[in-house]
């Protein structure tokens, strides 16, 4: 009997020593959508629990029937974009030519006009196209989307002229040079508080799993003890 109780207690180490490998192995990336005002809202995509990413793709995907990308604010270097209004999609690249991208944090804000009033929900995901280390292996990633709830009454955007988009992309260009400095100070802030939020979830879903697990040994070493008091009683 105590061989099979140590053969689960190992059984059972083993098991929780590789989900928490792959919860740290695994990149996740979150979309969040802040409530509508002056009929703009805007969508943050964070990244936390990252190894490191030496380069990667995707899409930034949304119905442009109902709302429009009007503005986005990266705040970590080594991205390029390209917009693709008509299709509801901008493409981003990252490239880090001098070392891997290994902090977490807010990526980018993206800033979206409302359309169309009369949906309820717009969503916005994320699409990738690759996603790799600094040995060309793909990462594994979670990807978590959001929806832009859209409020009754509210007042619709035009659709922008391609004067109007250019000036706007204009002084985000502006803004993000005058802003340089400050924008690496509140990333670092950023980045550690997405880490310390990360650390503090991974350790209470963790402490659960722990818990969870110690039960269960309890009840195994409890039956163990029956059967091995049950077993004397027959001698």
């Amino acid at each position: 009997m105590k061989k099979i109780f140590a053969i689960i207690t190992f059984i059972t180490l083993s098991i929780l020593s590789s989900f928490s490998a792959l919860a740290d192995d695994e990149i996740r990336f979150t979309l969040s959508a802040e409530k509508p005002e002056n009929n703009t809202a805007e969508v943050v995509l964070v990244c936390d629990r990252n190894p490191g990413i030496s380069e990667g793709e995707f899409n930034i995907l949304y119905n442009s029937s109902i709302i429009s990308l009007s503005g986005y604010d990266f705040a970590i270097d080594g991205f390029s974009t390209e917009e693709f209004a008509d299709e509801g999609r901008m493409n981003v690249k990252f490239s880090k030519s001098d070392n891997d991208l290994s902090a977490g944090g807010k990526i980018c804000s993206l800033m979206f006009d409302i359309k169309n009033s009369d949906e309820k929900l717009a969503g916005v995901t994320i699409e990738f196209a690759s996603l790799k280390d600094s040995d060309g292996n793909e990462l594994s990633r979670l990807v978590e989307s959001c929806e832009i709830s859209i409020p009754e009454g509210i007042e619709e955007n035009s659709d922008e002229s391609s004067d109007s988009k250019s000036d706007i992309n204009e002084d985000n260009a502006k803004s993000e040079t005058d802003d340089k400095l400050t924008e690496s100070e509140n990333t670092d802030s950023e980045a550690d508080e997405a880490i310390s939020n990360s650390v503090e979830s991974e350790s209470d879903i963790a402490g659960t799993v722990l818990l969870i697990i110690g039960g269960i040994m309890i009840l195994v070493g409890l039956s163990v003890l029956f059967l091995n008091f049950k077993a004397k009683n027959k001698k």
